[in-house]
Order: structure tokens, then C-alpha cells, then sequence
């Protein structure tokens, strides 16, 4: 078979949040691949410091697709990268204060939060990432790729309207990323592929969130987990098992890559 490109979310996808591990499975799955000389990239919203979930497997991980598309690494080297402006970071800040809601930073090497509760250690807690220390200007000093913040759906379509340059992609809890209006993994994906000159045909991508609509819908093959949402379950090719339940070798199998 031809070498195939495959791209993998983090949680849901390749991290069995729930049970806090990545399956036995996938990392045979993984391995299966590098011998048949597949290529393995991981494409999260996840910034590069924050894989320490995952650390088992990135020796196998040949590039990488991060902050939703807005950092992105191939064979080691950054190759594209876009950042917030400040002043548009402070007017969103702002409001998210009039607004009462917590919201976080996301950098390349850091991160912040500006407040903590019972709320924002739950949601913590459930994806398994370490709390951000607490620091309301760390954008002043910080490149930031983008924002979150916690609240709920209601609130963040009532901030999307003031913001109409930004959306709020949905996390699998209660969390929302703020991310530029037309940035999304499968913008990255489009930028990876022309740098590496890739043919899209050979594209298939896995992941169970909204933040990975664009990058299935971009795949030749796209791949929803069992534990996906509904948005994206529609958006898929092919629906394979729950990540708790070997849905990652399960799709590689059925497509024969493995």
C-alpha cells in the first residue's frame, strides 16, 4: 500500500480521558503503522508542552498539527504559526469580565488562567491537563495562539455575536477555545500538505470533537470515534468504536492499514 498520512486528535481520539491512558491498542495500532510506513501526525488543540498525556507514543509521532492549526511542526521545525493580536485579546477580555466567566491563555511553551474555582478544576480534572497558574496579563507578555473560557453556551453565542472575527469551538465538557475565525485544523492540515507537497488523496483523519469538523470534513478518509459528538459523527466517512474501546486499532484494521 502506499504510505498513507494519518492525523490523530489527542483526547477522545488517541487519550482515553475517562480511564486517565492511551489503550495497549493504540499504541500497537501506532507501531503497526511506522513499520508499514505510514506517516503519524498529531493534530490537537493541545499546545506542544501539554502531550505529556500521550508521552508513550510521540516518539512515533512524525509531525505536528497544534492549537487547532495555529502552530504547526514538521520534521521538528515550526513551519507556520499565527498569534492573537493583543488589543483584540483586552476587548475580549474585557467583556468575558463584564460577563463574570474564567478565561485562559494558550502559548506554545506556557499557559495561563485568570481565576479558579470548583468548576474549572472539574473540567480540569475530567481531561486530565494540569491547572494553569493563575495570571490575568499573561498576554502581555506571552504570544498567545488562543484564548478559553468556561461558561456556558448560551454566554459564548452571546460573546461569538460582539466578536464576530472569533468562534467559540465547544470542548467535550464545559470548556470553549476562542480561535480566529477561519482557523481550525483543517486550515493546518491544507498548510501542511502544501509544504510537504502531499497528495490529499492519501489524507485520513481521526478525532470525536467539534474542533475536528474541518480537518475530517478536508481528509480524504475522515474518522469519528464512537464517543464523538453529533457534529462531527455527521461530518465522517466512518464511525469506529469508542476510544475506550479499541476504536483506534479498529478503524486502522478496517481500512487495512495495519
Amino acid at each position: 500500500m502506499k504510505a498513507k498520512t494519518i492525523l490523530l486528535d489527542v483526547d477522545g481520539t488517541l487519550y482515553d480521558n475517562a480511564n486517565k491512558r492511551v489503550l495497549p491498542s493504540t499504541i500497537k495500532a501506532l507501531e503497526k503503522l511506522k513499520a508499514r510506513g505510514h506517516n503519524i501526525v498529531v493534530a490537537t488543540g493541545r499546545a506542544y508542552f501539554m502531550l505529556y498525556s500521550i508521552e508513550e507514543i510521540t516518539h512515533l509521532v512524525d509531525h505536528y498539527i497544534l492549537i487547532n492549526g495555529q502552530y504547526i511542526i514538521v520534521n521538528g521545525k515550526t513551519i507556520y504559526e499565527d498569534i492573537m493580536d493583543t488589543n483584540e485579546i483586552e476587548a475580549l477580555v474585557k467583556v468575558l469580565q463584564n460577563f463574570n466567566i474564567v478565561y485562559g491563555f494558550q502559548s506554545t511553551h506556557s499557559e495561563a488562567i485568570s481565576d479558579v474555582n470548583p468548576k474549572v478544576i472539574e473540567i480540569f480534572e475530567e481531561i486530565d491537563l494540569d491547572l494553569p497558574p493563575v495570571d490575568i496579563n499573561f498576554y502581555k507578555q506571552n504570544k498567545v495562539y488562543q484564548m478559553w473560557c468556561f461558561c456556558s453556551e448560551e454566554e459564548a453565542r452571546k460573546i461569538e455575536e460582539i466578536f464576530p472575527n472569533y468562534e467559540f469551538v465547544k470542548w467535550l465538557t464545559s470548556g470553549f477555545d476562542i480561535i480566529k475565525k477561519g482557523q481550525s485544523k483543517g486550515k493546518g492540515l491544507n498548510i501542511f500538505i502544501d509544504h510537504l507537497g502531499i497528495d490529499s488523496r492519501d489524507i485520513i483523519a481521526i478525532g470525536d470533537g467539534d474542533n475536528d469538523i474541518e480537518m475530517i470534513a478536508e481528509a480524504a478518509i475522515g474518522i469519528a470515534m464512537d464517543n464523538s459528538t453529533d457534529k462531527l459523527k455527521e461530518a465522517a466517512d466512518y464511525i469506529t468504536d469508542d476510544v475506550s474501546e479499541d476504536g483506534i486499532y479498529n478503524a486502522l484494521k478496517h481500512f487495512n492499514l495495519i
